[in-house]
């Protein structure tokens, strides 16, 4: 039997890669912590679940589980502090599991947003101007505005603790009242008509598969939030391509990877803002695409060939609950939401042969609110 662990939150990351390499004929076991949403579970795909209260209490689980298999097994993260909580544990785990990895520097080191923007100005992007204020709040006097102010690590921070501030008075508001954010990346804003994201999958080869780029064409939260509407084509060879795979080169890494840049409307550029190097949430949308990162980076791991994909579905892809909370607070019509479903190839979590995580990301917030189910976090 063909098995992997699936490692991070109880969320769309996680079960989009489960649905990915059950397509393909595994079965996955699911090792989640934080919020409980029985989403994981919920797959046909998954054939148990590890839970914890934070990443590494599942490691020290994982490590104590007789799973009851001689060969090593694969492990995907699918958030940022499960990429970093299985390299903090490499020694320990490396003996029976195989995962993403980086031979150049650690994923600690270019997790940090600074990192990140001296290793993409070396493979060749533009790269908005940046300051580090993870020591201070004070603000440097060559401050371009309007800008932004991000996570410098973002599983140390919130989605909304990015904000964009056109003056000093309001960068100074927005500093002084962060929520989660203690490290903070500013950075100049860039007026963007749209966000595209590359997907793609380092190779131990020292190869890339970069098959599609992703346009968000619309947004929730309308103007940082994640994607409702998606247009995934494929990737030409060209700069961005290029300076992709001399980005994942200098870091030599290994695994599944996101690129996200901007497009500036005033010069016609694009801007790098950064890279995942774990798995992302819109995967889903490029396995539909045709293109199963997922099982490739399995395999990879695994040492055997690369399955070959032969049949592509470029178009129009719905990450459905963000397009319904796109709708729900009036940033998009009911003519556009409709308009938008009638033209696209398909949803995000809409998986044949695996509804129930489709349903439950609807059902499950409703009976929370209805108090029927707890809101609660695993233990």
């Amino acid at each position: 039997m063909n098995i992997a662990i699936v490692f991070g939150n109880d969320h769309t990351n996680s079960v989009g890669v489960i649905q990915s390499l059950g397509k393909a004929g595994y079965r996955s076991i699911g090792l989640v912590y934080g919020f409980k949403n029985d989403f994981v579970k919920s797959s046909n795909y998954v054939d148990y679940v590890i839970s914890a209260k934070d990443a590494q209490e599942c490691i020290e689980k994982l490590i104590n589980t007789d799973l009851g298999y001689r060969k090593r097994l694969p492990i995907i993260a699918t958030c940022d502090m499960a990429a970093l909580t299985l390299e903090r544990n490499s020694d320990r785990l490396k003996e029976r599991f195989l995962f993403e990895y980086s031979t150049n520097f650690s994923l600690e080191y270019i997790a940090k947003k600074e990192n990140q923007v001296r290793m993409a100005m070396e493979a060749g992007f533009n790269v908005p101007k940046s300051w580090n204020l993870s020591n201070t709040k004070q603000i440097p006097n060559d401050v371009i505005y309007p800008c932004l102010i991000k996570p410098l690590v973002s599983c140390e921070g919130a989605k909304s603790d990015i904000r964009v501030c056109n003056t000093q008075k309001e960068l100074e508001f927005n500093l002084s009242s962060l929520g989660h954010t203690k490290n903070v990346l500013l950075q100049q804003y860039i007026d963007r008509d749209y966000e595209i994201s590359i997907l793609g999958c380092g190779l131990s080869s020292g190869n890339c598969v970069i098959p599609a780029i992703e346009n968000k064409l619309t947004l929730y939260p309308k103007y940082v939030g994640l994607e409702c509407l998606a247009n995934v084509q494929p990737l030409e060879d060209g700069s961005i391509k290029r300076s992709i795979e001399k980005l994942v080169s200098l870091a030599g890494y290994v695994g599944l990877f996101s690129v996200e840049m901007m497009h500036c409307k005033k010069d016609d550029k694009f801007y790098f803002t950064e890279i995942n190097l774990r798995n992302d949430g819109a995967e889903s949308f490029v396995t539909k695409y045709g293109a199963n990162l997922p099982l490739n980076h399995v395999e990879d791991l695994m040492g055997i060939p690369l399955t070959k994909q032969k049949e592509f579905h470029p178009g129009f892809y719905i990450w459905e609950m963000h397009h319904l909370s796109s709708l729900m607070c009036r940033d998009i019509s009911i003519l556009t939401w409709l308009k938008d479903i009638c033209k696209s190839n398909g949803f995000l979590m809409s998986h044949t042969g695996d509804m129930k995580p489709f349903f439950c990301q609807f059902i499950n917030p409703v009976l929370r609110k209805l108090k029927i189910k707890k809101s609660e976090n695993y233990k």
